[in-house]
């Protein structure tokens, strides 16, 4: 355990200081700042709009008319800025050499891929905390109810942690951080579109194999205020699954 947060809390450090993470950051806030400040400028016409025409009753839901856009828009973003995130964890240590450091010292590939993959978890967090600023700050100019924003946030946190998985993955495979990030996309638009076949299959027992493993299906049923437990168990499985194929990846190296 103490090897893992060695590892977590090095690898978490290098990301957070480097001069990609704040790009990402910034280009990120500046393409956050502008979609929603313009929701939330249309949201406020329409809702003035309804309100007057007929009455409160006719008001505007915050949640899915302002919340569940921009959580859609940062998820979009991190398909992309993710494995710009993760590249490095692996995929640049076998370019500078540092990573046969870690193949020959006293740890295993476990605690290497888990270390990993917790910093890379790190990291994105710290990048979801910058998205989640500005519905905080939607509270100081209108009542809400939280909870279906938490319930938002976390099935943000738990595909975000997907795609830090994956990328750790792509990151293992190559010495090449652009390689690393090509194929980080590309795990990410797999996991996407799996399951977007479903509605063209005539049989009951494919469509719902299908649309389990659509994780775009598990990450709405939380934009609508669900908290499933099969949802995490499928986002923890997909977490699980990239993590230990990283650990045979790691372990593959240390015998090369």
């Amino acid at each position: 355990m103490r090897a893992i947060t060695t590892i977590a809390w090095k690898d978490f450090r290098l990301m957070v200081t480097s001069p990609m993470f704040f790009m990402i950051a910034g280009l990120c806030s500046v393409i956050w700042s502008y979609s929603y400040l313009r929701n939330l400028v249309m949201f406020a016409q329409r809702s003035s709009q309804m309100a007057g025409a007929h009455g409160m009753q006719g008001s505007m839901n915050i949640h899915f008319s302002l919340f569940v856009q921009h959580i859609s828009y940062v998820n979009i973003i991190f398909i992309f800025a993710i494995p710009a995130l993760t590249m490095r964890l692996i995929a640049e240590e076998k370019k500078l050499s540092t990573f046969n450091l870690l193949l020959t010292s006293p740890i295993t590939a476990t605690d290497i891929a888990v270390g990993k993959f917790l910093a890379g978890f790190g990291g994105a967090m710290a990048l979801m905390a910058v998205a989640l600023l500005y519905p905080l700050a939607t509270t100081f100019i209108s009542d809400f109810p939280v909870g279906p924003l938490v319930t938002s946030f976390t099935g943000l946190a738990l595909m975000t942690g997907a795609y830090v998985a994956a990328g750790l993955f792509a990151s293992s495979l190559t010495q090449s951080v652009v390689l690393s990030v090509v194929m980080g996309v590309i795990f990410n638009l797999i996991m996407w579109f799996l399951g977007q076949g479903s509605d063209m299959s005539d049989n009951a027992t494919v469509m719902a194999v299908l649309e389990h493993l659509s994780i775009g299906q598990h990450f709405f049923s939380f934009l609508k205020g669900g908290f499933r437990v099969s949802s995490i168990v499928f986002f923890v499985s997909v977490i699980g699954l990239f993590v230990f194929l990283t650990q045979r990846v790691v372990e593959a190296s240390r015998w090369r």
